[in-house]
C-alpha cells in the first residue's frame, strides 16, 4: 500500500491529504500502520497457505513448548471459539498437538510439533520480510524506537495468563 497519491499537480502523500487531526491522533496512526504491515504480512503467509493468526498461535507454541487453549486465547487477545479452529488448522498440517491435562481432563494442553518448530522458523523469515517491505521508508533507528515504544505500553497491560506448569511441557 502505497502513502503516495497522483494528482496533475504531482505526488501528493498521505500528509497532504489527511487532516493534521488525524495525522496527530495516535489511534488513526496505529490504524494506518496497522492496515499496512498486516496487508503485507497476510499477502506474504497467503501464499504459504497460513493466516498472520495461525502464525501467532504457531510462534506462541514454539516459544513456550506447550500452552492450554485458554492461555493461547487469553495472550494473543482471540477469541476461545476462534482458537479452537485456529488450532484445528495447525494440527491439520501437522504443526501443533493437543493432549489432554492429566491434572484436569477437560483442558487441552498444546504444543509445536518439529514440523511446526520447522515452519514457524520459515514463515518468521517471511514475516519479517513482508513488515520490512510494509516499512521499507523507515529507518532502522525509528523502526528499534517503534519496537521499544510498542513494548513499553504493552507492558503497561495487566494480564491474568496462568502458563503452563513445568510438568506440562514437552521436551
Amino acid at each position: 500500500m502505497s502513502d503516495k497519491v497522483d494528482s496533475a499537480n504531482g505526488a501528493l502523500s498521505v500528509a497532504d491529504l489527511v487532516p493534521a487531526a488525524l495525522l496527530e491522533s495516535p489511534s488513526y496512526q496505529l490504524e494506518r500502520l496497522r492496515r499496512r504491515t498486516r496487508d503485507e504480512v497476510e499477502t506474504a503467509l497467503g501464499a504459504q497457505e497460513t493466516t498472520m493468526r495461525e502464525y501467532w498461535v504457531l510462534t506462541c507454541l514454539v516459544d513456550s513448548d506447550a500452552a492450554s487453549q485458554s492461555a493461547l486465547s487469553e495472550t494473543l487477545a482471540i477469541d476461545a471459539s476462534d482458537m479452537v479452529r485456529l488450532i484445528d488448522s495447525l494440527e491439520k498440517r501437522g504443526w501443533a498437538k493437543r493432549e489432554r491435562d492429566p491434572r484436569d481432563r477437560r483442558r487441552q494442553i498444546v504444543s509445536s510439533t518439529k514440523k511446526g518448530t520447522k515452519a514457524q522458523a520459515e514463515l518468521a523469515g517471511l514475516v519479517a520480510d513482508a513488515e520490512s517491505a510494509a516499512l521499507d521508508e523507515s529507518s532502522k533507528k525509528q523502526l528499534k524506537h517503534l519496537r521499544k515504544l510498542t513494548v513499553a505500553i504493552l507492558n503497561t497491560e495487566s494480564t491474568d495468563v496462568e502458563p503452563a506448569a513445568p510438568d506440562e511441557k514437552e521436551a
